[in-house]
């Protein structure tokens, strides 16, 4: 991982302030205070500003990857489900970011197109040798019960990832193949199971040729988080400095192939961990558009910061387009950082560029002073959208 401190603006805790929590409890859009002490150097400030202990739900990637591929095991597919053309997974937010993330780990090794749906229903495409596949956290995302409902009308071979609710007690009734784990908390921080499960649902329908082995990538996940503990040091953990320089700006993250869904998921972590905006970039689609944007306006060139998404397999064309973007950047002073995934297979680069971005969401936080596990304008957006449709 890069280190960003000397040429990207990382500041010390000494050299600037963090913020404290909102000065008004009952208001989540109130701005944040600045507070002198600040650090991520400290395992008990980490503690009382993350009390819902998120840096340790990011901890557990590993574990679950582990109890995905057990609950997987179990699941038995009908020739229905695996005598198939196309994959549709229908999914919102932290689900179907772990959907696209899988079809970025084993896209070039996929018999079939797998395509995510984020929408209500299902895509008029879709038909009886489309695998369905419905995944929602809580078992109630109503987009997605509603299209698993329309492939049941449909009579589509469907598949269920779930923790219960709706979407949970509809397979059990009518015996639907139902992936049903165990994980307490916020959807996206359950991904090690919306990857896991996915990954192994696949290769289990016989649609996934030589998946990458889970061992090698629970390596590199383990060593990557001990690196980058809480009780690290900033000036040993690239995630704490990246955090730094991250700071006070708005980070852009660029990701070319597999990264792509990597850098979306950098961009929602950072939106539901540090309540921080951030957007995400694909390559080379951004070269096509979003450099052009980086002249206006002049008076925010110093508030943004792009972070690059590397993978050490990437192809030649793609490492030729990063040389010429960091060209550009660097004659307009844009702070920037490089990111490398870490690992010997797709699976393990991929889950290290996962685990590293929401460690470094997580110390973002942080320095916010801002708890990361709640999600409170979700929430208020949810209740509002219940009441106007009732």
């Amino acid at each position: 991982m890069s280190d960003a401190r000397d040429f990207f603006g990382y500041k010390r805790p000494d050299d600037e302030p963090g913020r404290r929590e909102e000065t008004a409890e009952d208001d989540p859009t109130a701005p944040p205070q600045f507070d002198e002490a600040i650090t991520l150097d400290s395992p008990r400030v980490i503690q009382a500003i993350d009390s819902g202990d998120m840096i340790g739900r990011v901890r557990e990637l590993p574990r679950q990857l582990a109890l995905a591929r057990r609950v997987a095991a179990a699941v038995k597919l009908p020739t229905s489900h695996t005598d198939v053309d196309a994959v549709c997974v229908l999914a919102m937010g932290g689900s179907a970011i772990g959907a696209e993330l899988v079809e970025g780990i084993a896209g070039d090794r996929l018999s079939v197109p797998l395509v995510v749906h984020r929408d209500y229903g299902l895509p008029a495409w879709a038909g009886k040798r489309t695998l369905v596949i419905a995944a929602s956290h809580s078992g109630e995302t109503v987009e997605t019960v509603s299209g698993a409902e329309e492939a049941r009308r449909r009579g589509l071979p469907l598949a269920v990832i779930t923790t219960g609710g709706t979407l949970g007690t509809a397979a059990a009734a009518d015996e639907t193949p139902y992936l049903r784990y165990e994980s307490p908390g916020q959807p996206r921080a359950a991904i090690g199971f919306g990857i896991g499960l996915m990954h192994e649902l696949l290769a289990r329908a016989g649609l996934l040729d030589d998946p990458d082995p889970l061992g090698p990538a629970v390596e590199t996940l383990e060593a990557l988080l001990e690196r980058n503990a809480p009780s690290v040091e900033t000036d040993a953990s690239p995630a704490k400095q990246l955090a730094w320089s991250i700071f006070g700006r708005i980070p852009i993250i660029y990701g070319a192939g597999r990264m792509a869904p990597v850098a979306r998921r950098w961009k929602t972590q950072m939106n539901e961990n540090a309540k921080a905006w951030a957007a995400f970039e694909p390559m080379p689609e951004a070269n096509h558009n979003a450099i052009e944007g980086s002249l206006n306006p002049r008076e925010l060139s110093d508030a943004l910061y792009v972070i690059e998404l590397r993978d050490p397999t990437e192809p030649p064309e793609i490492a030729a387009r990063y040389g010429v973007v960091n060209e550009l950047l660097g004659e307009r002073a844009t702070n920037r950082s490089v990111v490398w995934a870490e690992g010997p297979s797709p699976l393990a680069r991929v889950l290290s560029g996962v685990a590293f971005g929401d460690l470094v969401s997580v110390y973002l936080a942080i320095l916010y002073q801002t708890d990361p596990t709640p999600v409170t304008l979700l929430a208020m957006l949810k209740q509002r959208l219940a009441r106007s449709t009732d």
